[in-house]
């Protein structure tokens, strides 16, 4: 197993990519810490955590227990952040990744977003990210070294329309890998970026809910005709397709990869 005896953080763990990224990491034997605002949604990934392992009845050996915490939280509050890393720094012994997962949308164009809306998704998507990279850098220095996944977004390579806030603040976290990547490398810590496209996950679905009541049509049809429209795969791509770059990044095929930024999107950002 990749992973044993390593430990990860991670973020907006409770559904789509950071829970198949949680399964994926624990699968292959790595410690995880899970957080998440959506309390319901962490028992449902630690209840499937024990269906994988065998457990049944939910009761875990001493092990598997030691294995898996999930914490109820918001990376835009930094209180939740530092009882999150130091829960995970006391359970496991030690911190060797971090993926910052969680985000939230909002769609909208420059003039009907207000001042909240724009504070909100920048507090989650920017600060968030922010507070949680540097709450565990102490950490991963500690044990000479580790790994940061950050989750963009297309959005967060090129504009969207009725996207303003939400593609500001995905373009902020490409560039604020960067700056991770060139701060951190001399200390082992390699930082890297994934920049999803049309994923199956509940934001996803949200997000083209909106898209469409705005356009008087379906979510499910407003993602259909961009798809079809925009993906040259012709197709929306799966939370454990992301899961495995996150994984290879985490592991040592990738140790010589930091600063890389790497859209997970069926070719939708290839160009036109």
């Amino acid at each position: 197993m990749r992973f044993k005896g390593q430990s990860a953080l991670i973020t907006g763990a409770a559904s789509g990519i950071g829970r198949a990224t949680a399964l994926r990491l624990l699968a292959e034997d790595c410690m995880v810490a899970c957080l998440d605002v959506d309390e319901n949604g962490l028992r449902t990934l630690a209840a499937e955590f024990d269906r994988l392992s065998g457990n049944a009845d939910a009761t875990r050996s001493a092990d598997e227990e030691s294995r898996l915490i999930t914490v109820k939280g918001s990376i835009a509050a930094a209180e939740d952040v530092e009882r999150f890393v130091w829960l995970a720094k006391n359970s496991f012994g030690r911190i060797d990744f971090l993926f910052n997962n969680a985000g939230v949308e909002f769609v909208s164009a420059l003039e009907q977003t207000n001042e909240a809306d724009w504070d909100a998704v920048f507090d989650v998507n920017m600060k968030g990210t922010f507070l949680m990279s540097k709450a565990v850098m102490p950490h991963l220095r500690e044990v000479g070294g580790g790994v940061i996944v950050n989750n963009a977004s297309d959005a967060g390579l090129r504009g969207i329309r009725m996207n303003a806030a939400y593609s500001s603040s995905k373009a902020g976290i490409v560039h604020l890998t960067r700056s991770m990547a060139l701060d951190y490398g001399q200390y082992n810590i390699r930082t890297n970026c994934i920049c999803p496209g049309c994923i199956k996950t509940p934001l996803c679905e949200r997000f083209n809910a909106e898209v469409g009541a705005a356009h008087g049509i379906s979510g499910a049809q407003a993602l259909q005709e961009f798809v079809d429209a925009n993906i040259p795969m012709l197709r929306v791509g799966l939370p454990d397709e992301v899961a495995s770059v996150v994984a290879f990044l985490f592991s040592e095929d990738a140790k010589y990869v930091s600063g890389a930024i790497i859209p997970i999107d069926g070719g939708l950002t290839a160009g036109l």
